[in-house]
């Protein structure tokens, strides 16, 4: 299975490759200080998948496995059903 998993890597990074090279062109971007800059259209890709992969790479090997060991206990309110008392009938 990890051959499967290094080969679908290099397969992925391959066509990053391809396809950086192929558009390579300079993106004007507005700044949050309201300056421009022009970045090429990889960078940005590159950038918005790192944005978007790391916190779940960080999440995944680390938070995980100390919830899963009992290391960490989740912040989960319990709740308990409240059972009403049974209804008597009275003799009429």
């Amino acid at each position: 299975m990890a051959i499967i998993r290094w080969a679908l890597l290099a397969l992925m990074g391959f066509a990053f490759l391809l396809l950086a090279v192929s558009n390579w062109t300079f993106v004007p971007f507005t700044l949050p200080d309201g300056g421009v800059a022009r970045a090429p259209l990889p960078l940005l890709l590159a950038g918005a998948f790192l944005a978007g992969m790391i916190p779940t790479w960080l999440w995944m090997a680390f938070v995980r496995p100390l919830l899963e060991g009992g290391r960490l206990r989740p912040r989960v309110r319990s709740e308990r059903a409240e059972v009403a008392p049974p209804v008597t009938q009275t003799g009429a």
